[in-house]
């Protein structure tokens, strides 16, 4: 098989793409937005108050040119955190900041769902402690309370949360206080499950171009190993606000080309990535691409088709990062040409491709239409190779072959025309095919076999029609001529020369029938020759000896179908 790519990408899906690449570079604020009067587990209790703040200074208050913005669920502008230049959002909803969080989405869940969906990155913390299930769109995500875990199990240890820039991260862990919440539901994808229900206490949202973590995980200060569940913290507030983090640090890097979308299998071009000034490890999400860690190189043989993310996860100061571009692979269909077929000469057969969404027939000689799916041979010439290329939506191909053989035309023949008396028959006999059929029907034994008895009352003419084992058909036709009575026909002349025309003199019978004797006679009466064989002539000689040019009588008898004798004399002219 061989495969190809059109030059030409589907316009709407280019726009898709474009539109995520050019939006995440252009977005480069970062929120946090929770209910006015602190942080939860800030009133002296927990352990260590305001984690969340003291993580969003961790990752977004160095340097010093880039800082987050704080507000509140009463106050925010929503415009502002979830406009057009906002690229991260923390939004939290633990112990009795749920309620506000719940109402603030239930009011805005529409400008926040479609933020999300041109490119927005949400991060949810979700452990209330009141205000119930809180249902967050995304096509029906819901966060259920109360759920509580005390262990848990990663379940995509390939998605870059857990693979840094911040490490060890870990694949299992547990608290007293790990999860209040799970989350189920419309399109969310399990990152973390409980051990115990096996639902998902970290689940990711992949909506339109942005993304969406939903945690139902405590303040990582009550969560055991440490320090793998603040490394995950910090690596989801790094995977999530990517594009802004490079907006502010220069951590950024893309492609060599225009070309975003590529074909399973297309050996060349393959993805170029060209890393930036900061070099770090190159990463895909989710699980599916290969891709070399160090030098971004992308196997699109082993990759699975989809959208992935791929992320250059490295280090400046004491910022790490991580920036991201969008790579779709398209999956190369599988072209089928269908079964080889076959033609008779003059005639058309349809072919029967598929597995694309165009196609283009190669050679698109004696085809209606080179360019459909199932294009119809007309009258080929000659036997056909043809070989069908199937593209994908967006150009991916394969190819497939199917033959198109000719068959010629079966030489039907329907024997010498015959002589019969009214009221007799005669056989028919065909050849040359395989099956026949016979017409007019009415005056036959049986109209679908080679050799029908005929008992016409007038003169007819009868058409064979002979189909081989191709499927291919032939014709003939043979008259049968009706008299009223038995006759024996005679030549007026022969030339017995010795050219191969007309040399012997032999009577036929009219009708079914036979010669059973003739003589023939010179002008004194003698008697020249004598035979009771109909199948012999007379070859105008006596002994041997060649007689000469003139006038003879013959005598000839015969005997019907009926039985009746037939007898006839005349004369035959010979000449040299």
């Amino acid at each position: 098989m061989q495969f190809m790519k059109k030059a030409l990408l589907s316009a709407s899906f280019f726009l898709i793409l474009w539109s995520f690449s050019a939006s995440i570079f252009a977005q480069s604020e970062v929120w946090y937005i929770r209910k006015a009067g602190g942080e939860p587990w800030g009133g002296g209790w927990a352990p260590i108050p305001n984690t969340n703040i003291s993580e969003m200074d961790q990752i977004f208050n160095c340097p010093p040119e880039f800082t987050w913005n704080s507000d509140f669920y009463s106050t925010v502008d929503v415009a502002d955190a979830f406009g057009p230049t906002s690229a991260f959002v923390f939004m939290e909803g633990g112990d009795n900041h749920a309620i506000a969080m719940k109402n603030f989405i239930t009011a805005n869940m529409t400008e926040i769902n479609d933020w999300v969906f041109n490119g927005g990155n949400l991060y949810i913390e979700a452990a209330p402690n009141e205000g119930g299930d809180i249902a967050l769109g995304f096509g029906g995500v819901t966060i259920n309370y109360p759920s509580y875990s005390w262990t848990a199990t990663v379940v995509d240890a390939t998605h870059p949360i857990f693979n840094g820039p911040f490490s060890p991260t870990g694949l299992a862990y547990s608290g007293t206080y790990y999860g209040h919440a799970t989350v189920f539901g419309g399109a969310s994808i399990p990152l973390i499950e409980d051990d115990a229900s096996g639902e998902a206490v970290v689940a990711e949202v992949l909506w339109g171009s942005g993304k969406v973590i939903i945690g139902g995980s405590t303040v990582t200060c009550w969560s055991d190993p440490d320090p793998d569940v603040v490394n995950v913290r910090y690596n989801i507030l790094v995977y999530l606000s990517s594009g802004a983090a490079a907006g502010a640090l220069g951590f950024e890097f893309g492609l060599a080309g225009d070309d975003t979308v590529f074909c399973q299998y297309e050996p060349d071009p393959t993805p170029i990535i060209l890393p930036g000034a900061v070099a770090g490890e190159f990463h895909a999400y989710p699980a599916g691409m290969v891709i070399d860690e160090v030098t971004g190189t992308i196997d699109l043989d082993a990759s699975i088709p989809g959208t992935y993310t791929v992320y250059n996860v490295g280090g400046v100061g004491c910022l790490s990062d991580s920036v991201g571009i969008n790579i779709y692979i398209e999956p190369t269909p599988v072209a089928d040409a269908g079964a080889d077929v076959e033609v008779c000469v003059g005639n058309s057969v349809q072919l029967d491709g598929s597995g694309g969404v165009t196609y283009s027939w190669m050679p698109p000689v004696y085809l209606d239409d080179p360019t459909l799916e199932d294009p119809t041979v007309i009258d080929p010439a000659t036997t056909m190779y043809y070989q069908m290329i199937a593209y994908s939506t967006l150009g991916c191909s394969d190819t497939d072959n199917v033959v198109a053989t000719l068959n010629p035309l079966p030489l039907v023949d329907a024997g010498q025309d015959q002589i019969m008396v009214l009221g007799g028959f005669t056989e028919l006999n065909a050849t040359g095919a395989a099956t026949y059929t016979w017409t007019p029907v009415e005056s036959l034994s049986d109209p679908n076999v080679s050799n029908p008895t005929a008992f016409p009352e007038d003169t007819t003419m009868y058409v064979v029609i002979g189909t081989d084992l191709n499927g291919c058909v032939g014709t003939d036709t043979v008259i049968v001529y009706v008299v009223e009575d038995s006759d024996i026909a005679t030549p007026n002349a022969f030339t017995p020369n010795g050219d191969g025309l007309n040399d012997v003199f032999k009577p036929s019978f009219v009708g079914l029938g036979e010669i059973t004797d003739f003589y023939v006679y010179n002008r004194w009466g003698k008697l020249l020759y004598f035979s009771i064989d109909p199948t012999k002539g007379w070859d105008g000689s006596l002994n041997g000896i060649e007689q000469e040019v003139g006038t003879y009588l013959v005598v000839i008898k015969g005997v019907n179908q009926f039985g009746d004798e037939v007898m006839k004399t005349g004369t035959i002219a010979l000449l040299r």
